[in-house]
């Protein structure tokens, strides 16, 4: 059809041009003066009916060039026109029936292991989430242990230093009490001229007398407390025993 198609417009084109070219010669002709013999006749009959189209085929053989863009495209939607214009097979319906059938296999494959692979990794997210809070879980429980053991060994070293304190106290308690045991027993306790007594602090011999003697025979108990120990004088000292007669 394309080639039909070609061959036509060729003619076309030649005949249109041997028209013209024969109008032009044939006004050409009438415009020059007539002939004053015969012998031009022939030559330009020849002319006009063989040289002209000879020249004419010689150029649309070898010159002409038809455009090829509009054959191939007007060739090309001939061949898709009879290929569609044909009606499909048994076994082309069957083929992309299948082709459909296995776009849907891959489409439901694809979409399985994408959903796979986000199942994967949202069990991947919860694991390291559950990691992350038991390794949070453990460092608080291992900071609330050491906190509790450091209270409980403060608690103890208080408790220790109570006791301690308390031991001190206790034993400085019985040792005052001891001590006061022992004047008091070093006061009551006679000697073989009387009793002995021992110095306080800011006590003198004139009142050791009195205290012992009474105020009476005060100055005469003086004399007699210097006799039994062997004072020169009244002087005395704190925590110094004297012998009462």
């Amino acid at each position: 059809m394309g080639n039909d198609n070609y061959h036509e417009s060729m003619e076309k084109n030649r005949q249109e041009l041997s028209q013209e070219r024969m109008a032009e010669l044939t006004r050409r002709a009438r415009q020059m003066p007539k002939p004053k013999s015969r012998g031009l006749l022939l030559p330009s009959l020849f002319f006009i009916f063989i040289l002209i189209p000879v020249t004419l085929l010689i150029y649309v053989a070898f010159y002409y060039e038809p455009d090829d863009t509009l054959t191939a495209k007007t060739n090309e939607n001939e061949v898709s026109f009879e290929l569609n214009s044909q009606p499909p097979s048994d076994s082309t319906v069957l083929a992309a029936a299948d082709d459909e059938q296995e776009d849907e296999k891959q489409q439901e494959t694809k979409s399985a292991k994408a959903k796979e692979a986000e199942e994967q990794k949202a069990l991947k997210e919860k694991a390291r989430e559950r990691e992350e809070q038991a390794a949070a879980d453990a460092k608080e429980k291992e900071q609330a242990a050491a906190k509790e053991q450091a209270e409980k060994k403060a608690q103890e070293t208080a408790a220790a230093e109570q006791k301690a304190r308390e031991e001190a106290d206790a034993k400085a308690k019985a040792e005052a009490e001891q001590r006061a045991q022992e004047s008091e027993e070093k006061e009551e306790t006679p000697t073989a001229g009387g009793k002995t007594v021992t110095v306080q602090s800011s006590e003198t011999l004139y009142r050791i007398a009195v205290n012992n003697y009474g105020a009476s025979g005060a100055a005469a108990a003086v004399e007699k407390i210097k006799q039994a120990n062997g004072l020169a004088s009244n002087a005395i000292s704190p925590g110094q025993t004297l012998i009462l007669p």
